[in-house]
């Protein structure tokens, strides 16, 4: 299995660390799978920038020790990110070796109320700097309206950095099943929006002269078993979804028994004008445009993290900042991943984590295709740039199972079992990855995402949420429907995507037993990982019952390279889950709603909570000082 080298504290100012990172994609516990052969470590060199001054002066970041780092001869080196500012994990993504964090546009903390003085109030607040609120801040501006921005870390900090930036209108759920739930009408309606999306990117890097790798190309579905299996007749739905594409005259190509790779024969599903592009580059050319051509209409801020809203109707929306700030907008939208203080959709969700994995290969080796088996959770795969002229990167990704619910070995094993697969199947890539890292995905009960106005008494507050494995594209969707709804214009796609939309019939058995599965993970109440301190390994965390001084309530303890112990409260501030230890991305993670943590500073990385792990010791205060604007 993958391990990661020990973290240590070198003597000099910055600390050496295996860093790997991101995807998306799609859901339940994975399958048993057989154990692959042991593997040593490949690292690879990567500059990032130097965090904020406020960090706490001794922090050792948590290592993920059950993880792939990457080969033996170079080691992945990065300044230390307490808190985790830049990214949602202790791992980084592909993307950083031909983007780093130093090419990511800048911006200040809040420091004042927005409007001041006789400052008009900007039309809209958008709260989230990923790849919704970004998309919603373009279309807005291009529209005429004035945009204010607020992120609680840096831009990109969230999972749209950590992408395995497949733009797909091939579905993940099946159109067969789709058609099922939201019949032909909704069903091709979901087809178009997502065309529109994949192909509006490209539209955009071409207008803001953004140098992304956008590129259409082929995406091919493929059976989880090749034909040669006893069980290829009852793993094959291929029929069906042919079926469903030719009720919706959606275009596409078949072959009964085509190849791929080394290792499969059997049908292939194709789907025409699909796309990819590297997510970072994009994102930050539209930041740059946003920043150096509109200046007056696009502001934004980052260190700046909402802590409460107010929407008062046709009077506009009202923002309060950790900070103490409040912003006064016409309209407010919401673009955290997951929405914060909206229980009636957060029930709708499901939260789970991903994995991926890049490994080299030579140039031109591998077609130019996005490839997906049908298996659940399926493996989705495609090729991207690599630093070497004469290598590409080939990313595999998959693995899915939920949040806070994987032991300590079973985090390494994941990455094992994709680089197995992908060797079996092109045995041209290196034999191991260059880079793996892990993303959250965002489940909707009925498999589409939620995006519009508000639920509730709500008027001018809009959200976007569930992705479902396809952030980018319904990233761009929420640019243009929030945008239309924002301005009155009337969008085909409200209703679909509407986040006040009903639990379906055929959906609500999945629906509770769902509630049931984060309403369970509750007996971590009465459980511990460990019953003494001394069992936590060195760049680990785990959960225990606190002594009689702290009236033998939860703890998590996180225990760095000297051996030093942090500690906080286990209790998530959301809804009051106990959250678990990722050894994959040295966080915690609560197993309830999906709430995470970084490891060694408790601060809150992803939603729906607002705040961090309570501080239990005087080094968790200590990791915690600073505030946001």
């Amino acid at each position: 299995m993958y391990t990661l080298a020990r973290c240590t504290r070198p003597a000099s100012a910055s600390v050496r660390l295996p860093r790997l990172l991101a995807a998306t994609r799609k859901i339940h516990t994975p399958p048993a799978r057989s154990p692959t052969p042991p593997s040593t470590l490949q690292h690879i060199h990567i500059r990032t920038s130097t965090p904020s001054s406020s960090a706490h002066p001794s922090y050792t970041p948590p290592l993920p020790r059950s993880m792939a780092t990457i080969s033996s001869t170079a080691r992945v080196s990065a300044a230390p990110d307490p808190g985790l500012n830049h990214t949602s994990g202790h791992t980084a993504p592909v993307w950083l070796s031909t983007e780093p964090y130093s090419n990511f546009p800048t911006f200040p903390k809040l420091s004042t109320d927005i409007p001041a003085g006789t400052e008009k109030r900007p039309d809209v607040c958008i709260v989230g700097g990923g790849i919704a609120g970004i998309s919603v801040a373009y279309e807005a501006v291009q529209r005429g309206l004035s945009v204010v921005m607020i992120e609680a870390r840096e831009i990109l900090s969230g999972e749209s950095g950590r992408t395995s930036a497949h733009l797909a209108s091939s579905l993940d759920d099946r159109y067969y099943e789709l058609i099922k739930t939201f019949g032909e009408e909704g069903a091709r309606k979901a087809f178009d929006s997502h065309q529109y999306a994949l192909e509006r990117i490209g539209e955009i890097a071409a207008a803001e002269g953004i140098e992304c790798e956008y590129r259409q190309l082929p995406g091919k579905v493929i059976v989880s078993k090749s034909e040669t299996a006893a069980e290829y007749d009852k793993e094959n739905d291929l029929a069906d979804e042919v079926a469903a594409l030719q009720t919706l005259n959606i275009p596409y190509k078949y072959e009964e028994h085509g190849r791929v790779g080394e290792a499969y024969t059997g049908g292939v599903l194709e789907f025409q004008k699909q796309a990819t592009f590297h997510p970072t580059k994009y994102l930050n050319g539209v930041l740059k445009a946003l920043k150096e051509r509109h200046p007056g209409r696009f502001k934004a801020y980052t260190q700046t993290r909402m802590e409460k809203y107010k929407d008062h109707g046709k009077d506009g929306v009202t923002v309060h900042t950790e900070g103490g700030h409040t912003i006064n907008a016409a309209n407010m939208v919401m673009t955290t991943n997951v929405p914060m203080h909206i229980a009636s959709i957060i029930l709708k969700e499901a939260y789970y984590r991903t994995y991926c994995i890049a490994l080299a290969m030579p140039k031109d080796a591998h077609p130019d295709y996005l490839l997906y088996d049908n298996a659940d959770p399926y493996v989705y795969v495609k090729k991207t740039a690599h630093p070497d002229p004469s290598k590409e990167y080939l990313i595999v990704g998959g693995e899915d199972h939920k949040v806070g619910q994987e032991t300590t070995a079973g985090y390494g094993q994941h990455y094992d079992n994709l680089a197995a697969w992908a060797r079996a199947h092109f045995p041209y890539v290196e034999s191991k990855p260059e880079f793996a890292w892990s993303g959250h995905i965002v489940e909707s009960n009925d498999n589409l995402a939620f995006i519009g106005r508000n639920t509730g008494s709500d008027v001018r507050t809009f959200v976007s949420t569930a992705d479902s494995g396809n952030g980018l594209t319904h990233g761009v969707i929420a640019g243009k429907l929030i945008t239309d709804l924002m301005i009155g214009t009337p969008n085909p796609w409200e209703s679909l995507y509407s986040p006040s939309r009903l639990p379906k019939p055929r959906t609500l058995p999945e629906d509770l037993k769902e509630n049931l599965k984060q309403n369970l993970t509750y007996k971590r109440w009465i459980q511990t990982d460990v019953s003494d301190i001394e069992e936590i390994p060195r760049c680990s965390g785990a959960v225990m019952h606190g002594g009689i001084s702290k009236l033998g309530k939860p703890l998590a303890v996180y225990k760095d390279g000297e051996g030093k112990v942090t500690t906080f409260s286990a209790v998530c501030p959301h809804l009051h889950g106990i959250v678990a230890w990722n050894a994959a991305e040295g966080s915690w993670d609560c197993p309830v709603h999906g709430s995470r943590f970084d490891g060694g500073t408790g601060k809150c990385v992803m939603g729906p909570s607002i705040h961090g792990l309570a501080a239990e010791d005087g080094r968790a205060e200590e990791a915690q000082k600073g505030e946001s604007g």
